[in-house]
């Protein structure tokens, strides 16, 4: 078995990260085409630099991307990377989510969480 010399790995990892960006133009939709784009962008600079840690909670993530949190006071707060649980944290609490990498950036709103719409159709009971 052959060993990559650092440069050779480097080129190999570019080489998958253009491929995943010409495979990324074939998505009709901008969201979904900039999702792509920032996901392999992410997976490129982990195998050159490795990742980093989360901003609240110091867990280990592995896709760095910047994310801009704004809230309903019209507070803005900015993170170097968030963990998928404090991610989905903020995202609750907050009025939008920014993850914006360059040029390529995608906006989130809140999740809204609680009873599903066909809890809504059913009427209650004169018991209740």
């Amino acid at each position: 078995m052959r060993y990559l010399s650092a440069g050779e790995r480097v080129a190999e990892h570019f080489q998958e990260y253009l491929e995943a960006v010409l495979a990324a133009q074939q998505f009709q939709q901008s969201n979904v085409r900039t999702w792509t784009l920032l996901q392999c962008y992410a997976e490129f600079q982990f195998r050159l630099n490795g990742g980093s840690h989360c901003a609240l909670c110091n867990a280990t993530v592995r896709h760095v991307i910047p994310v801009t949190v704004c809230r309903d006071s019209g507070a803005t707060d900015s993170y170097t990377c968030l963990c998928t649980r404090c991610y989905e944290g903020e995202r609750a609490r907050s009025v939008k989510m920014i993850q914006a990498i360059g040029e390529a950036r995608i906006e989130e709103g809140p999740r809204v969480y609680g009873k599903r719409s066909s809890d809504y159709s059913r009427s209650k009971s004169a018991a209740s």
